[in-house]
């Protein structure tokens, strides 16, 4: 899917659109413009607002959180920025560009030996059987009749990516000599990925029997923005040296998917022997596991901001600056949901599955924020 839609992108930007840097009578050398850029943005940070892992129940004093409660930054991730252009006469003109920041991962973790002295790690959550808070061990430093100490390890990780792609028709309002102004129609697409993993893994310390005890949870959130888009693009020249600023607002359907998936590897049921696998980690349940879709309305203001100098009368260096907002995303940290009904769930209740009954909770719901990413860019156009 990714390989057609730079494919499709790389074809209209090659073959119908271009850049707001070259496109003036003045400067251009021909009617044609392409351009290439490399960019370093920044998005904003990805919510987690749940607390994932701790040494204690929430309504606990002195319980500290170690994983979740904070949002998580994969900040800068790197990309590229296609573009192209064709003046049909001195007041018409097309153009398109692409632009695609590569996936960027981050991770954090905590472990504990489960030895005397270390700390025991737990996942806090609502229990709607119990009144007020609950844990689940993911370590334990206790030994009774019921179980064995147990260590435990949990790592969160986030992996981000993010593209778009406009086509625009442009059509000139003002010029003089040195400057010129453009009014601009066209249309945006825009696709923000992120998927938000927490891994465990409680085995058994010595002397007990090497055990196997994985869990794994997941949401994998795609936005995807399509719709028509309005702006003004204005440019002034002093000699070699020039100015663009771009102001757009794109308005249209913002397409949210997010698929929610968890699983526990055990083999504490096979006497320690062939490893069994699970529907359901912690926070991805029965429940909610599954496909999650809807559509809501979406507003993309942006702008852009550059200046360039021509090398030769076909060439120029361009440095510049973009900020873009979406109104209304899903991102995987916000649809976790902390109030889980542990009926007969072997990852709580360490024993084989059992017969759910009653809350039927962690349930799925939407929960929408607000999205934004700014950058830098710098780059090369030709005209011909």
């Amino acid at each position: 899917m990714r390989t057609t839609i730079i494919g499709i992108a790389l074809t209209i930007t090659l073959s119908s659109g271009g850049m707001a840097a070259a496109q003036t009578a003045s400067a251009s050398s021909g009617p044609f413009t392409i351009g290439a850029e490399a960019l370093l943005w920044w998005l904003k940070d990805s919510p987690a607002p749940v607390p994932l892992i701790s040494n204690g129940r929430l309504d606990q004093p002195g319980t500290q959180v170690f994983l979740g409660g904070k949002d998580v930054d994969a900040n800068p991730l790197p990309g590229f920025r296609l573009s192209a252009g064709y003046t049909l006469s001195d007041r018409w003109g097309v153009d398109s560009s692409f632009f695609y920041l590569t996936p960027r991962a981050t991770s954090r973790s905590v472990s504990s030996s489960g030895q005397p002295g270390s700390v025991n790690l737990r996942i806090p959550f609502f229990n709607p059987t119990l009144p007020g808070e609950d844990t689940t061990l993911v370590s334990s430093t206790i030994k009774d009749e019921d179980s064995d100490p147990f260590a435990g390890t949990a790592a969160e990780r986030l992996r981000t990516s993010f593209l778009g792609a406009e086509l625009n028709g442009t059509m000139k309002v003002a010029s003089a000599s040195s400057w010129r102004v453009d009014a601009l129609v066209g249309f945006r697409y825009l696709r923000l990925r992120e998927t938000y993993t927490l891994d465990t893994s409680s085995p058994f310390i010595p002397p007990h029997p090497q055990d196997v005890f994985v869990t794994h949870d997941e949401l994998d959130a795609t936005n995807s923005f399509y719709g028509p888009q309005l702006g003004v693009r204005a440019r002034a020249d002093w000699g070699s040296f020039f100015l663009n600023g771009t102001v757009k607002v794109g308005f249209g359907a913002v397409v949210q998917s997010v698929d929610v998936a968890g699983s526990l590897v055990t083999n504490d049921f096979t006497n320690f022997g062939p490893v069994q696998t699970f529907v359901g980690g912690y926070f991805a349940q029965a429940t909610n596991i599954g496909g999650h879709r809807r559509t809501v309305f979406g507003v993309v203001p942006e702008l852009g901001l550059s200046a360039g100098w021509r090398l030769t009368p076909s060439l120029s260096l361009v440095a510049g600056y973009t900020f873009l907002y979406v109104n209304n995303v899903a991102r995987p940290g916000n649809q976790i949901d902390r109030t889980i009904n542990p009926t007969g769930i072997s990852s709580f209740t360490a024993e084989p599955p059992a017969p759910f009954s009653g809350p039927a909770r962690p349930a799925f719901k939407f929960n929408g924020s607000d999205f934004w990413a700014q950058g830098l860019n710098v780059g090369l156009t030709f005209s011909f």
